[in-house]
């Protein structure tokens, strides 16, 4: 990866509607280039698809933050797909520290958020959970620094 692929994935990054030609605009290149480029970045899996983003806040869903210890017999790796199936999970992370896995889930409710914990409590394999919910965000953001 050179400077214009990470050129085009910035521009990507602020709005992925835009066409080749108006990106090839932007960045100097051809928009033959930004193409090619785009479907090796795509090939590679570093462009993993597009998507809208959406304040959820405004949806009425609540944000929580589940700490997840796995037994020791169990794999972490295994715990974590399972977990990761759940649709209001939107991120999963092994990690260190007291805890194997870090969850972000998002629910309509507190009543669906409840639910949704029990359902984590009852995968084969979870120790223990501590949930944290979200009171105010600061800053959520899916883009990098290129």
């Amino acid at each position: 990866m050179d400077e214009l692929d990470r050129k085009i994935l910035r521009v990507l990054q602020r709005d992925a509607r835009l066409s080749f030609t108006k990106i090839a605009e932007i960045v100097g290149t051809s928009t033959v280039t930004v193409s090619e480029r785009v479907r090796k970045l795509q090939e590679a899996g570093i462009i993993r698809g597009y998507t809208a983003l959406l304040d959820t806040s405004k949806l009425g869903m609540v944000m929580l933050i589940a700490m997840v210890s796995v037994k020791p017999e169990y794999s972490v790796a295994d715990v974590g797909a399972k977990i990761s199936t759940l649709e209001e999970a939107c991120c999963v992370h092994n990690v260190t520290g007291d805890f194997d896995l870090l969850v972000s889930l998002k629910c309509f409710g507190h009543e669906k958020c409840a639910t949704v914990i029990e359902k984590i409590k009852a995968i084969e394999g979870v120790e223990h959970v501590s949930t944290h919910l979200v009171l105010r965000t600061f800053k959520e953001e899916v883009h990098v620094g290129l």
